[in-house]
């Protein structure tokens, strides 16, 4: 692989974390690193709505990409530092035809 391509799930990563940068808008950062997703939102944010950004994320990963060959690393941070969670977003399954 040439080293200026992306892996496929860093392309997926970086693709992701544009639609989550769309989603959550000015109320948190989000950026593609070590093909993980990285998203620091406030400190009540987590706290209080960690369950439904969670819902949103997943729902909109599923919605843009369906077919997923790769899982993805999600890590959720407040913007003060003291919490860090780990989600995994896994790929898809394809049934077998028979």
């Amino acid at each position: 692989m040439n080293p200026l391509e992306l892996s496929p799930l860093a392309d997926l990563c970086a693709s992701v974390a544009g639609l989550l940068k769309a989603e959550i808008g000015p109320a948190g950062h989000v950026s593609a690193v070590a093909n993980q997703i990285v998203i620091s939102i406030s400190r009540f944010e987590v706290e209080h709505r960690l369950g439904n950004l969670l819902q949103q994320i997943y729902r909109s990963v599923d919605l843009h990409f369906p077919a997923r060959k790769e899982n993805i690393s999600l890590i959720i941070r407040d913007a003060e530092g003291v919490y860090e969670n780990c989600f995994k977003i896994w790929h898809t399954v394809t049934k077998a035809k028979g």
